[in-house]
């Protein structure tokens, strides 16, 4: 009998992580033990010290992150280490414009390791607020990488809710390309003479 639960238990295990991986292989965002991660290596303008380096992705996470100003940026700032870590909020998306409506405010942290000529970055602990508004209710939730993954590949969640999750990680995806992109733009710009 134990044999046959044991038996029963690693087929259901097995099955369990074939889904969980197929979920995520669906996701247009990229995901690591089930939770929301991108991870990276960027080459800076081989011209730039370290401490230059580290100055100027210090100078795009203050400008180019934008946050509420009753909220800090930076959460750790360590230039002896060349770390740096910031808070990233993501404008609110929208599901439609109708009188019935769905919309996501994600955050997350970028996390940043600063070598001489190049930029690791990650970009993890995903955090959102999903509101649902109608005529008749108002509801909101709050979750974590982990929901949003399971809120998106779950089959025990309707079609319907899984392509609004699928939406809203594509606009975060979308959002979080922009902003790699102009990280690299920036790491990449010539020094410029200070006069």
């Amino acid at each position: 009998m134990k044999a046959l639960l044991i038996s029963i238990m690693l087929i259901l295990s097995a099955q369990f992580a074939t889904a969980q991986k197929k979920g995520a292989d669906e996701l247009p965002v990229p995901v690591i033990d089930s939770t929301i991660c991108y991870e990276g290596v960027m080459s800076a303008n081989p011209a730039l010290t370290r401490d230059q380096l580290y100055q100027k992705v210090r100078q795009w996470a203050s400008a180019k992150i934008v946050v509420p100003p009753h909220i800090p940026t930076l959460l750790y700032d360590n230039p002896a280490e060349g770390n740096l870590s910031a808070r990233m909020m993501f404008h609110t998306i929208n599901l439609s414009a109708s009188a019935n409506t769905n919309y996501m405010i994600p955050q997350a942290i970028i996390h940043f390791q600063v070598k001489e000529g190049k930029v690791k970055y990650t970009i993890t602990d995903f955090l959102y607020t999903h509101g649902e508004i109608t005529a008749s209710y108002k509801r909101i939730t709050e979750g974590g990488g982990l929901a949003l993954f399971l809120n998106a590949t779950s089959e025990q969640t309707s079609r319907t809710h899984r392509t609004e999750y699928i939406y809203y990680l594509t606009e975060i995806d979308r959002i979080i390309q922009i902003h790699l992109k102009s990280l690299q733009a920036y790491i990449k710009r010539p020094v410029i003479d200070e006069f």
